[in-house]
């Protein structure tokens, strides 16, 4: 992705913001965290915990459940890269 098709967007409630990724970065992450975990059916966790991982992707790190606001392409970007967590949307 380069610096012009990324979409950033904003937590209304605490202002954070964050970067667009697409499920293939969640399916990627989840692996790694599933590939850490030893022990017992690594297929099972795997199943089992794909749904909330994918759901807590789609939301700000604060909880909250409020509709995530776009920050607009001209925003100034210097050192964003510092301060965003990633999000899904589909």
């Amino acid at each position: 992705m380069t610096a012009e098709s990324t979409r950033i967007w904003r937590c209304p409630t605490c202002n954070r913001l964050l970067i667009e990724r697409g499920v293939d970065y969640a399916r990627a992450r989840h692996e790694e965290l599933v590939a850490r975990a030893r022990g017992g059916s690594v297929e099972f966790v795997r199943e089992a915990t794909w749904p909330a991982y994918l759901a807590s992707l789609k939301r700000c790190r604060c909880g909250r459940r409020r509709e995530l606001k776009p920050v607009p392409g001209g925003a100034p970007r210097g050192q964003l890269d510092l301060q965003i967590d990633a999000v899904v949307l589909q």
